[in-house]
């Protein structure tokens, strides 16, 4: 059973516990929060801090990027780590996912 499954359950099993609630605004917070938990890969350049999967195009590894704002501007810059090292994020082309959170 997929996280996603196990997420639609606990819901279903509780919400007749949580009174008067708006079930979309729920259902939208499940979906926000498993984005962090679950990150799907997407063609979409980050938009926040944080850390991230990225796939180059092609035949690759997946690797782990730090994406954070620049030192000179707030642009979000990715660490690609020698030679390049930060790097505006709108030129780096590939998939991501994320932004993860921080272990607990």
């Amino acid at each position: 059973m997929s996280i996603r499954a196990h997420v639609e359950a606990v819901y279903d099993g509780l919400k007749t516990f949580l009174g008067n609630h708006d079930p979309a605004q729920v259902q939208a917070r499940l979906e926000r929060d498993l984005r962090h938990i679950l990150p799907n890969w997407s063609d979409r350049i980050p938009d926040c801090p944080g850390w991230y999967w990225f796939k180059p195009p092609g035949v690759s590894n997946p690797q782990l990027l730090h994406v954070s704002h620049g030192r000179i501007d707030t642009k979000l810059m990715a660490d690609l780590g020698p030679p390049n090292n930060l790097v505006d994020v709108q030129r780096v082309k590939g998939q991501w996912a994320g932004p993860l959170l921080p272990p607990s």
